[in-house]
């Protein structure tokens, strides 16, 4: 009997973990969490996070704000980048993407991942609340 609950709760922690590795908001879409990934560009013209979002969608950009870390009024907004701009184009959902997340600093229209890895070319975390 034991087995055969431990082999249950195996089967749904596996089916958990299988099922929580797609990012859950849409690109291009405001559906489902009041949230969407809007590209960082509008009409040809580079833009940073707000203005993306307040352009494609009329929401605001998902941001953390700080002055605990440093002395000025630091603010970086939720971004995505991929190893291929075309994605960024025709959003696709599904693992060949590759996104890794990142920040869009102040008004620098550059998301950064890490120090090293960073693009001109990504997409926004756009909120409406």
């Amino acid at each position: 009997m034991k087995t055969f609950f431990c082999s249950i709760l195996m089967g749904l922690l596996f089916g958990l973990n299988f099922s929580a590795q797609a990012d859950p908001i849409q690109d291009l879409s405001m559906n489902a969490y009041k949230a969407g990934w809007f590209p960082n560009f509008y009409q040809g013209q580079a833009m940073t996070c707000p203005k993306a979002c307040e352009v494609w969608v009329g929401t605001r950009a998902e941001q953390e704000k700080t002055t605990d870390i440093v002395s000025t009024k630091d603010v970086a907004y939720v971004c995505k980048i991929t190893r291929d701009p075309a994605i960024i184009m025709d959003p696709q959902n599904d693992p060949s993407s590759h996104w890794i997340y990142g920040s869009q600093f102040d008004d620098v229209a550059a998301c950064f991942a890490t120090r090293n890895i960073g693009s001109d070319l990504f997409m926004c975390l756009c909120v409406d609340y």
